[in-house]
């Protein structure tokens, strides 16, 4: 227990370094002398621009009402399925809701994983969400500059409230079980570099006044529905179609992803990065390549933060009286 308390501590020092506004931890294990031992005291107590820690931790935390501007970070999910994530491979797992509110314009949350018993909900403008495993993420009002980004969703993305209107968003390199959906008074939207891999919904992307292009739509029954206003191009699909405007129908996905179908047990997310040769090199617009793994905010294995973290640490039981104790850690920078 000592040891994995160096380690929790020693990330937020790291995390500290980078961060002109305060920073909280938060640990449910009382023993760890954090902060806070839930999300929403942290929040309570934050103020604006502040940072939250979400620390590592086998007990599950509740979720929160964000109302304030804040940047909320865990360690990432799969750690212990990629090499060189997290010394501590244990997630901050949440298992009730985070809804973002009024007040928290401009927030973002990275590095966390949400159970399927929770959800992400937007009810403001101006979120960030990015490098999470999440079951879901609603749009429950107007909601307007939002980023989706470098996400594994379990399920998707979909505006369910009446009054749900997603405008000006970039939903791109997130791995997506099922679906993203907006409704028609949806403004535009980038949906790009996305991997679909549901083979249970005829159209996983069912948007409107949306540009739609660098996808890999892997599922046998898989389309893009062609509703108002949507441009797509350059979208490699399973499904049968003819080809067209860039877009590849009857795509052979074994010759796609790096472990398709699960041949060489690579990790949840590692799978859906390409194998060399790959039919989606290439395939997107200008020559660019389709899928989560390329692009501007490609596709990072376990969600790690954009951080420094420790990935190995080698911590001895004890201590010398001539030495001390003699610590050695590895450190990556944030990517």
């Amino acid at each position: 227990m000592k040891k994995l308390l160096l380690l929790m501590m020693l990330s937020a020092f790291l995390c500290n370094i980078l961060t002109a506004q305060t920073l909280y931890r938060v640990n449910n294990n009382t023993d760890f002398g954090a902060d806070f031992t839930t999300l929403q005291a942290a929040v309570t107590a934050a103020s604006n621009n502040d940072t939250i820690y979400l620390e590592g931790s086998a007990i599950e935390y509740e979720g929160a009402t964000i109302n304030k501007l804040l940047t909320i970070v865990g360690p990432g999910y799969f750690l212990d399925e990629n090499p060189k994530t997290q010394a501590n491979n244990v997630p901050a797992t949440i298992n009730t809701h985070i809804i973002f509110a009024s007040g928290s314009e401009g927030s973002t949350i990275m590095g966390c994983k949400l159970l399927s018993s929770s959800s992400i909900s937007l009810n403001v403008s101006d979120i960030t969400i990015t490098r999470n495993q999440a079951y879901i993420m609603t749009i429950d009002d107007i909601c307007d500059n939002i980023v989706v980004t470098q996400n594994y969703f379990s399920y998707g993305i979909l505006v369910t409230a009446g009054s749900g209107q997603l405008t000006n968003a970039i939903i791109s390199n997130n791995i997506i079980t099922t679906q993203v959906q907006t409704r028609s008074t949806s403004g535009t939207t980038i949906v790009s570099n996305n991997v679909f891999m549901s083979t249970g919904v005829t159209s996983p992307i069912d948007v409107y006044n949306a540009t739609v292009q660098n996808n890999i739509l892997a599922g046998a029954n898989n389309s893009i529905r062609e509703n108002t206003g949507n441009n797509i191009s350059y979208n490699l699909l399973a499904n049968d179609g003819t080809d067209s405007n860039g877009n590849q129908y009857n795509i052979d996905m074994n010759l796609v992803f790096a472990d398709y179908n699960n041949a060489l047990g690579l990790s949840s997310d590692g799978k859906w990065d390409l194998l060399a040769g790959s039919l989606a090199i290439g395939a997107g617009i200008n020559g660019t390549d389709c899928g989560a793994f390329y692009g501007p905010t490609s596709y990072v294995l376990s969600g790690v933060p954009n951080l420094p973290h420790i990935y190995e640490a080698e911590v001895p039981a004890s201590a010398t009286s001539d030495s001390g104790l003699q610590v050695s850690i590895k450190v990556k920078s944030g990517e």
